[in-house]
C-alpha cells in the first residue's frame, strides 16, 4: 500500500469536516458507498469527493473499491474507529450539556460481563442512585470482545470485564482490579452429587453438563480438567453461549452440572437454587476490572460509579 504525501499533523483539523466522519462511520458499517452517501446526507459524488479528501488529507488509500463495495483497509479501519469515538464523544457532550439544562445530575453507559452484572454492579448502581436519584444509567451485558469494541469507540463510559492483557488494547485504558473470581462446580440441590464431601472428574464424567461453547476462552480449560483427570471428554454435554436462565433450568430441573463463576453461583446458593460441588477450576480468564478509556476525561456521573466499585470492593462486598 503507498503512501500518497506525508500529511501535515498541524492544518490537517481543518482540512476536515464533521460529516466526513458520519460517512466514514457508515461505511464501516455497510461498506456501499450509495447506503453511506444515503445515512450521511450526500449524493454518491459528493460522498466520493469526501473519501477523496480524507485520503488525501491523511495520505493514506483508505478504502479498497470493487464491484461488490468499499473495504476499508488497515489505515481505514482505524479512521473509523477514531471518527466512531468522536461522534460519540460529541453524542456524549449533547447528553452531558442537556443534563446540565434540566437540572439532571448525568448519564452514564456502562457495560459489563454476567459476573460483575449479577450483584456488584447493581450494588455499585444503587448506592449512587442514592446520591444522585435522577442519573441516567445505561446497562448492557455483553461478551469481552465487544465490550472492548464499544468503550474504545466510545459507546460505553465504563466496562466492568476481565483482566486485559493484550499490550496494544490494554495501553489505551485504565483499569483497576476489583476482584477474582474462580470457576467452581455447580448443581441442583437435588442432585445426587449436591452433598458430596469429595469429587473426582472420574465419577461425574457419565453425568449431564453444561459447557462453555467450543469456541470460547473456558472451553480448553475445562477439556484439558478432563482429559487430565477422566482421561476423556464427556458425552452427554451442552455447549451453551445462551442466558443463564437456560442454563440455571438444565441444572434445576434435568440434573445437569455446570462449573461456574464463585460470585455468580453463590447468589444462587443464598436463593436456595443452587449447591457447590468441591471441585474447582481455578481462576484460568484472570481477575475482574473496571476499565475506562485513558484518553478521556471523566464527567461526575461516572467518577461517582467509579468511587462507588471501589469503596464496595475495599468493603469486600463481592466476596460476601
Amino acid at each position: 500500500m503507498e503512501t500518497i504525501f506525508t500529511p501535515d499533523a498541524i492544518t490537517l483539523p481543518f482540512r476536515l469536516k464533521f460529516r466526513q466522519m458520519v460517512l466514514l462511520d457508515a461505511l464501516g458499517d455497510s461498506l456501499s458507498l450509495r447506503k453511506a452517501a444515503n445515512v450521511a446526507n450526500l449524493t454518491q459524488p459528493a460522498a466520493t469527493r469526501a473519501i477523496s479528501e480524507l485520503e488525501s488529507a491523511f495520505g493514506v488509500m483508505l478504502f479498497e473499491r470493487s464491484h461488490r463495495g468499499m473495504k476499508p483497509t488497515v489505515f481505514g479501519d482505524a479512521l473509523i474507529r477514531h471518527a466512531r469515538q468522536l461522534l460519540f464523544d460529541v453524542q456524549r457532550a449533547h447528553e452531558e450539556i442537556q443534563a446540565l439544562r434540566s437540572g439532571s445530575d448525568g448519564f452514564v453507559r456502562i457495560g459489563a460481563l454476567l459476573s460483575s452484572a449479577v450483584r456488584l454492579l447493581p450494588m455499585a448502581i444503587g448506592e449512587v442512585k442514592q446520591q444522585y436519584p435522577r442519573l441516567r444509567v445505561s446497562v448492557e451485558q455483553l461478551p469481552q470482545p465487544p465490550l472492548l469494541s464499544k468503550l474504545r469507540e466510545g459507546s460505553l463510559d465504563i466496562i466492568l470485564c476481565r483482566l486485559v492483557t493484550d499490550a496494544g488494547v490494554a495501553e489505551q485504558l485504565v483499569q483497576t482490579v476489583l476482584f477474582d473470581d474462580d470457576f467452581v462446580l455447580v448443581a441442583s440441590r437435588s442432585n445426587r452429587f449436591a452433598r458430596a464431601k469429595s469429587l473426582t472428574m472420574v465419577e461425574l464424567i457419565d453425568a449431564p453438563w453444561v459447557l462453555p461453547h467450543s469456541s470460547g476462552a473456558l472451553y480448553d480449560h475445562v477439556r484439558a480438567l478432563f482429559l487430565t483427570q477422566a482421561g476423556r471428554l464427556p458425552t452427554n454435554v451442552v455447549e451453551s453461549t445462551t442466558s443463564l436462565g437456560t442454563n440455571l433450568m438444565l441444572i434445576e430441573r434435568y440434573g445437569y452440572l455446570n462449573f461456574m463463576q464463585r460470585s455468580v453461583a453463590q447468589t444462587y446458593v443464598q436463593r436456595g437454587v443452587l449447591r457447590i460441588l468441591p471441585l474447582s477450576l481455578g481462576s484460568p480468564l484472570g481477575p475482574h476490572v473496571v476499565a475506562v478509556r485513558k484518553d478521556s476525561s471523566h464527567p461526575p456521573a461516572t467518577v461517582a460509579l467509579l468511587n462507588a466499585l471501589k469503596l464496595l470492593i475495599s468493603h469486600d462486598a463481592p466476596a460476601t
